[in-house]
């Protein structure tokens, strides 16, 4: 925890007159987790504050306290006595989706980015961004013990729900020592660990699983980089009538197929455009490299990104660029 940074931040938050809050666009549980507790402390000092993102919110999490609460209205950035905005788990504004409603705000209000992601931009006046925390809602959490912040059970909820979702349910990369041990904490705080399980890994609808065989009929290795890869069109969710969420946990699976470097997986939008994931379980593999050419960003093992493109045009071109960007595989070497 940068605790000189950790402190400037308290102290602009208990001197701000209105707050918003901004989980980035799609939000998921580490994202949602971070933000929701958040807002429950701000109850706590009685603060003007308000939650704002650009998309909907998962149905999934709606068991997260003050998820309610989260409006669409960009009007939120026109507050005349707006003076703190507070970013969480976005490597930068765009992925937040909020670069031009901030850009057009006449008198721009302080920012804070608080986040975990290895390419995080460093866009705020204030960076809170300890790139080993496992997610953003452990990052919350050692701001909140450093400033003895008293931690509900609602908040314990959404900050233990944003660490099961980061670390796939302590199974990836991300699972550390300091996260077993903050979840420990949670849990005895009165995070509704059962809760958090049954709504995020035993709440998928009966139509989802002809869904996900399809996909993985569609599992394709990519021979020059070893990379294995498959895709789920929009076309796809509405013939099954299976809304996104249930297939929330496809990028993680594909890290049990150890045939392959690394793992990736295309999702069409309904405005056309792609949305892709990369996994890998290896050392020697750094998917955050591959993210970051295609405008994303990530972890060394985890990444994504989002393209302008119709998912049959954005395989080839991706296909296309990695084979460009890695003539010699996608291994790292000393």
């Amino acid at each position: 925890m940068l605790q000189h940074t950790a402190k400037q931040i308290y102290t602009a938050i208990t001197e701000a007159t209105c707050i918003l809050l901004i989980p980035h666009q799609h939000p998921d549980g580490d994202a949602l987790g971070a933000v929701t507790a958040f807002a429950q402390w701000l109850d706590t000092l009685a603060k003007n504050y308000a939650i704002f993102c650009s998309t909907a919110i998962s149905a999934q999490l709606n068991y997260l306290d003050h998820i309610n609460e989260i409006s669409e209205d960009p009007q939120l950035f026109q507050q005349n006595d707006l003076d703190l905005i507070i970013v969480f788990d976005s490597g930068d504004l765009r992925y937040a989706g909020v670069d031009t409603f901030i850009a057009n705000i006449a008198h721009p209000p302080m920012i804070i980015n608080i986040d975990h992601h290895k390419t995080n931009e460093h866009y705020g006046k204030l960076n809170l961004l300890p790139k080993q925390a496992s997610s953003t809602s452990e990052i919350v959490y050692d701001f909140f013990s450093l400033h003895a912040v008293p931690i509900t059970p609602h908040m314990a909820t959404s900050l233990l729900t944003g660490i099961i979702y980061d670390t796939d349910n302590f199974t990836n990369a991300a699972t550390t020592p300091h996260a077993i041990h903050v979840a420990s904490k949670l849990v005895n705080l009165g995070a509704n660990f059962n809760h958090i399980k049954e709504r995020m890994y035993k709440d998928m609808p009966f139509d989802a699983f002809p869904l996900w065989g399809i996909i993985f009929s569609r599992l394709t290795k990519h021979e020059p980089l070893n990379l294995i890869y498959t895709y789920l069109t929009h076309d796809d969710l509405e013939k099954h009538q299976v809304h996104e969420d249930a297939m929330s946990g496809l990028s993680n699976f594909m890290n049990n197929i150890h045939d392959g470097y690394a793992g990736l997986v295309l999702k069409g939008t309904k405005e056309g455009t792609t949305k892709g994931s990369f996994r890998t379980t290896r050392d020697d593999v750094d998917v955050s490299t591959m993210a970051q050419h295609f405008g994303g960003g990530g972890h060394k093992k985890a990444a994504g990104f989002h393209i302008e493109k119709p998912i049959e045009e954005a395989l080839a071109f991706v296909l296309k660029e990695l084979d460009i960007l890695f003539p010699h595989g996608i291994l790292q070497t000393e």
